[in-house]
């Protein structure tokens, strides 16, 4: 093997060494948010409510935690992808059948601006929430281990 050979080997065996480590992600620690299982059931004037993005708001850090309703308006609440739960403290509770959140309910990012996608987005998205329950929300609750399991019955 020539020395010019040798130096490429080296060269990128070195770069493999130094990038193979830059490829983890950043571990969040979560033991020190002391988070609490919630989880509950949602209902739209009796009937179960399918599909709703549910967040618990935290209007003192502005923080939330999310979840979505199954076929039953049943729902789980996580603080991001990797993690269940919910910080303790007083939360301001958001249900919309019209909010997107970014793996959640879509692959895609909000605020796309093709007139085409809005349209599609507005009609398989129809929000059947009073805005009292969503942008404007009425609804608080106050998390901690001994409350987490929340149902609303939404008139």
């Amino acid at each position: 093997m020539s020395m010019q050979s040798r130096a490429v080997v080296c060269f990128f065996s070195l770069t493999l060494a130094i990038t193979s480590g830059c490829e983890s992600k950043p571990s969040a620690s979560y033991s020190t948010l002391g988070l609490v299982a919630v989880s509950g059931r949602i209902t739209l004037n009796g009937q179960p409510l399918a599909k709703a993005v549910v967040t618990f708001d935290d209007a003192q850090d502005g923080t939330f935690s999310y979840g979505l309703t199954d076929a039953n308006g049943k729902y789980k609440l996580r603080i991001d992808s990797d993690m269940w739960g919910v910080k303790p403290g007083q939360k301001i509770v958001r249900i919309s059948t019209a909010r997107q959140i970014l793996g959640l309910n879509t692959s895609e990012e909000g605020g796309e601006n093709s007139s085409e996608k809005q349209a599609l987005k507005s009609e398989s998205a129809k929000e059947l929430v009073p805005d009292k329950f969503g942008k404007r929300s009425e609804l608080s609750v106050e998390v901690s281990p001994s409350s987490k399991t929340f149902n609303f019955d939404l008139k």
